[in-house]
């Protein structure tokens, strides 16, 4: 058999992390824990998993007898999507970014306003087995937050598409990734 199994994965968990901090620092290393401030948004939907989106426009062109010399690219985004399956603070700011939430004798109170463009660090941890990748980003904002069911027979979920600003070097994001003792 040509390849390595080992390369394949199949993610037995993941969390998302939130730090309201442009620019946070995430963890340096595969074992140690999120620092305060990175908070988690709770339980996602493993079946839909994260999925990773890459957008850009691209231009060919061509000499005369329609040979290819050159190909451009530009305007580059690059979004992650993921279910959450917590109505939790996390989520709630994700959700509706310029509202507000408190909790005063067992009654929680939210004032829903329009959303305003709330922008964040996001970190995404993977884990199989010994196997880890994290993800850090330093600036980040949610793209569109699709619709939202209230139902009887339906668990509420909230699909939540983030999009990765580039750092000013070009970079998106930081991957740390390999296996823990």
């Amino acid at each position: 058999m040509a390849g390595d199994p080992t390369k394949a994965s199949i993610w037995e968990g993941a969390d998302i992390f939130i730090n309201e901090t442009v620019g946070a620092e995430g963890p340096i290393d595969l074992t140690t824990p999120w620092a305060s401030g990175w908070d988690v948004a709770g339980l996602l939907d493993g079946e839909e998993g994260l999925n990773w989106e890459r957008d850009e426009d691209s231009n060919e062109f061509y000499a005369w007898g329609g040979i290819l010399v050159k190909k451009t690219k530009s305007k580059h985004k690059r979004t992650v999507e993921f279910v959450a399956l917590e109505d939790n603070e996390v989520t709630f700011l994700l959700v509706n970014p310029g509202s507000t939430r408190t909790v005063a004798g067992g009654v929680t109170t939210s004032v829903v306003k329009v959303p305003t463009n709330r922008e964040f660090a996001l970190g995404v941890e993977l884990r199989d087995g010994d196997k880890r990748v994290r993800r850090i980003v330093k600036r980040a904002t949610v793209d569109e937050v699709g619709e939202i069911k209230d139902s009887e027979t339906e668990l509420t979920v909230y699909t939540i598409k983030v999009v990765l600003y580039p750092e000013a070097d070009g970079t998106l994001f930081t991957e740390l990734s390999g296996t823990v003792a």
